[in-house]
């Protein structure tokens, strides 16, 4: 009995108790008639539904946020009043910090987030001016539960495959601000908030996005393209590996890659890590592609085998080449 005892009374013990107290008031949360028909919901959206059909988790993001602040306040409570008990707890649900923003993850299905954000007033006085903006195939739905600040809302005008122009216009935030944005072309960038700022925000990825682009502010020239998904970045790596290695028999592959109905980002690494690895094949693969009706891929193959055949004449020729 002592040795129970003294068990309970370590610092281990607690933070068990605390762990599994925490777990059973989300579980909890979770259940309650006012979140489950949500996240049932949330299901549905992830798995591709509209986000009109998608009651109640549509109706989180109304302009009085009365049933926002009932789901998020009921979660918080619960929550609150367990770390009230045990204040070393860790919340079991994902979250992270980034330079001005802190996020908790409230649910993820299939394709879709919902998370809570809260940006801090000195955090963001503390970073400089951003330089760059992102636009990625993400659909967002914002709603501001608490605090004022303001937004600058970005739209990507593109002028050329390395160029664009922006129209640029202040948001005033405040609480039931609603936020939609579709991420290939608009960007909402936080600039400043008075205290704290709490953002609900639903996010969807869009699977047809054939990539994430980065430009500058000043001048809209693109900085960095990368592909939109994970397994897209891992081939991508991967075909760069076999390029190195001077695997030519990956090339069989890495063309079904090439002339497949994947992303355009991830085609035309395919097309180059061929041209690296066999140029006879790759040459002749380009021309198949520059003769294509590839919306995508046809205009930029046409101009790198003009700009190959131009720096190497001898390629006209090798591309020919049968043996």
């Amino acid at each position: 009995m002592q040795q129970d005892a003294f068990q309970a009374l370590s610092p281990d013990a607690q933070w068990t108790e605390g762990q599994r107290e925490l777990a059973q008031a989300v579980a909890d949360w979770r259940a309650v008639p006012g979140a489950a028909p949500t996240l049932a919901a949330m299901d549905r959206f992830g798995r591709g539904e509209r986000f009109e059909d998608c009651q109640p988790l549509s109706a989180l993001f109304t302009a009085d946020g009365v049933s926002a602040r009932t789901f998020v306040d009921d979660l918080v409570g619960r929550v609150l009043s367990v770390l009230r008990r045990y204040p070393l707890g860790q919340l079991p649900l994902r979250h992270s910090r980034r330079e001005v923003v802190d996020t908790v993850l409230l649910a993820h299905a299939g394709n879709a987030t919902l998370a809570l954000s809260l940006y801090d007033e000195r955090a963001l006085q503390l970073q400089p001016a951003p330089e760059t903006v992102e636009f990625a195939g993400l659909e967002t739905w914002a709603l501001v539960l608490a605090g004022e600040g303001q937004a600058e809302r970005i739209e990507r005008i593109p002028v050329s495959d390395k160029q664009a122009e922006f129209h640029r216009e202040t948001v005033p935030l405040r609480a039931g601000t609603r936020l939609y944005r579709d991420g290939s072309r608009q960007a909402h960038q936080v600039r400043s908030v008075r205290g704290s700022l709490v953002v609900l925000r639903l996010q969807r990825f869009v699977p047809e996005t054939d990539a994430v682009r980065e430009y500058g502010l000043a001048d809209g020239a693109l900085i960095r393209r990368a592909a939109a998904r994970l397994e897209q970045t891992r081939l991508d790596m991967a075909m760069a590996v076999l390029a190195a290695l001077g695997r030519r028999d990956a090339v069989p592959l890495m063309s079904k890659i090439a002339l497949g109905d994947g992303a355009a980002e991830l085609r035309w690494q395919a097309l180059r890590a061929i041209l690296a690895l066999d140029t006879r094949a790759g040459m002749v693969l380009l021309g198949n592609v520059a003769a294509s009706d590839d919306a995508a891929l046809a205009s930029p193959a046409k101009e790198l085998r003009r700009s190959l055949l131009v720096q190497w004449p001898e390629l006209e020729k090798v591309a020919q080449w049968r043996g």
